[in-house]
C-alpha cells in the first residue's frame, strides 16, 4: 500500500498532472527535491504514472465485449492490449469474458477498426461492439486525498474551448504520442525527440490544452490505494434522462468509465470497488438516486490487463507502455499463433 504522503502526491497530480515540484512543494509542505524523488520512486516501481488523453472533442470510441473459449480469456486480452488504438482491456465474469475500449479520431475510422482492421484471435467465439454516443466520465479521476483548499491551490484555471474543433495535424499527433510514454516529460526532452525547440513544444502543448483538445491524467496502481476490484455495469436509462444521469454517474468517485451507447442497455459504467460489498452499495445508491435507471447486467472485473496505454500486473502496476494511438485505425496487429480475422 502507498503511504499518506504518496497518496497526497498522486492526488495532487491527478488535479494538475504537469504541475512543477516547486509550485507543488508549499501545497504539500515538502521540499521540491523530496517530491521529485518520491515521484520517481513511484514511477520506477510502476505504482503511478502520468499520461495524455484525447478530449471528447477529438475522439470517438467503442466498447467491445468478447466471449472466449475456455481458458483463452487471458491470451485474448493480452493480444488486444498490444493494439495501440485499444486503450483499456479487462477480464470479467459473465457471458463475455473480455472487454476493451477502442479509440479513433472519427466515426469512419472507428467503423474501419471494428469492421476490418481489429485483429480477433481464433479463440473468440462472439463479439459485440457499442459505439459511444456520449462520454461522461472516467478519463480523469481522483483519489480525493488532499482537501478542498489544497485542490484549489493546485488546480489550473480552465478556459472555455473554442466552439470550432481544429483537426489534429502531424505535429500535434507526434507530440501526443511522445507524451504517451510520460505525460510529465520536460519541454527540452520532447523537443529533442520531435526535432524542434522547447519554445515551440510549449506553444503547441499550451494551445492543445487551451483548446480542450487533450487532457492529462495521473494513474496509480489501484489495489495499492485500497481500490481492490472493479465492476462493469450495463444500465438502461430513459433517453430523455440519459445525459443527466450520465453526468451524475460520471462524477461518482468510483467511476473509471461512463459512456452512452445506442441500444436497450444504453449506459456503460466501469467502477472501482473497495470490496465486493461495495458493489451492492454502489448499485443501491444508483437506484435510489436515479429511480428510472434499471441495472441490465453486472460483471466483476477479475483482472485489468491494460489501463489507458499501460500493461499492468495483478497489483495494477505498470510493467510496459503501449502509447495510446487513436490514429492507428488502419493498422492491424499480428496475433500469433493463429490467423486473425475481422471483427464480427
Amino acid at each position: 500500500m502507498l503511504d499518506e504522503t504518496d497518496l497526497a502526491l498522486v492526488d495532487a497530480l491527478q488535479v494538475n498532472p504537469r504541475m512543477s515540484w516547486s509550485s507543488l512543494a508549499p501545497v504539500l509542505d515538502l521540499a521540491p527535491i523530496t517530491l521529485a524523488r518520491r515521484w520517481q520512486r513511484l514511477v520506477d516501481a510502476g505504482s503511478a504514472w502520468v499520461t495524455v488523453a484525447l478530449s471528447n472533442r477529438q475522439m470517438r470510441g467503442a466498447v467491445i465485449e468478447l466471449s472466449c473459449r475456455p481458458g483463452a480469456a487471458h491470451r485474448v486480452a493480452l493480444a488486444l492490449a498490444e493494439q495501440p488504438n485499444v486503450s483499456t482491456v479487462g477480464i470479467t465474469t459473465g457471458r463475455f469474458q473480455v472487454f476493451a475500449l477502442v479509440l479513433a479520431p472519427s466515426l469512419p475510422s472507428i467503423a474501419e477498426v471494428l469492421v476490418h482492421s481489429l485483429p480477433i484471435p481464433e479463440e473468440v467465439t462472439a463479439l459485440h461492439s457499442y459505439l459511444y454516443s456520449g462520454l461522461f466520465g472516467g478519463v480523469v479521476w481522483r483519489l480525493g486525498v488532499i482537501n478542498r483548499a489544497q485542490s484549489e491551490q493546485v488546480r489550473e484555471p480552465v478556459a472555455s474551448p473554442p466552439a470550432q474543433i481544429r483537426p489534429f495535424g502531424q505535429g500535434d499527433r507526434a507530440l501526443f504520442l511522445a507524451l504517451g510514454h510520460d505525460g510529465r516529460r520536460a519541454y527540452n526532452d520532447l523537443a529533442d525527440e520531435l526535432g524542434t525547440s522547447p519554445q515551440a513544444v510549449r506553444r503547441r502543448l499550451d494551445r492543445l490544452c487551451r483548446h480542450g483538445d487533450i487532457t492529462f491524467r495521473c494513474d496509480v496502481a489501484r489495489p495499492l490505494t485500497g481500490w481492490v476490484s472493479m465492476a462493469f455495469l450495463w444500465l438502461s436509462v430513459p433517453e430523455n434522462n440519459l445525459a443527466a444521469v450520465g453526468r451524475a454517474l460520471g462524477a461518482l468517485p468510483e467511476t473509471r468509465h461512463c459512456s452512452a451507447v445506442p441500444g436497450p442497455a444504453n449506459l456503460a459504467l466501469v467502477v472501482s470497488l473497495r470490496s465486493l460489498e461495495h458493489l451492492d452499495e454502489t448499485l443501491g445508491r444508483i437506484v435510489r438516486e436515479h429511480p428510472t435507471v434499471a441495472v441490465v447486467d453486472r460483471r466483476v472485473v477479475l483482472q485489468q490487463v491494460k489501463v489507458h496505454g499501460r500493461i499492468v500486473d495483478e497489483q495494477g502496476r505498470s510493467v510496459r507502455v503501449i502509447p495510446v494511438d487513436p490514429w492507428a485505425a488502419g493498422a492491424a496487429g499480428v496475433l500469433p499463433p493463429g490467423p486473425a480475422r475481422p471483427a464480427r
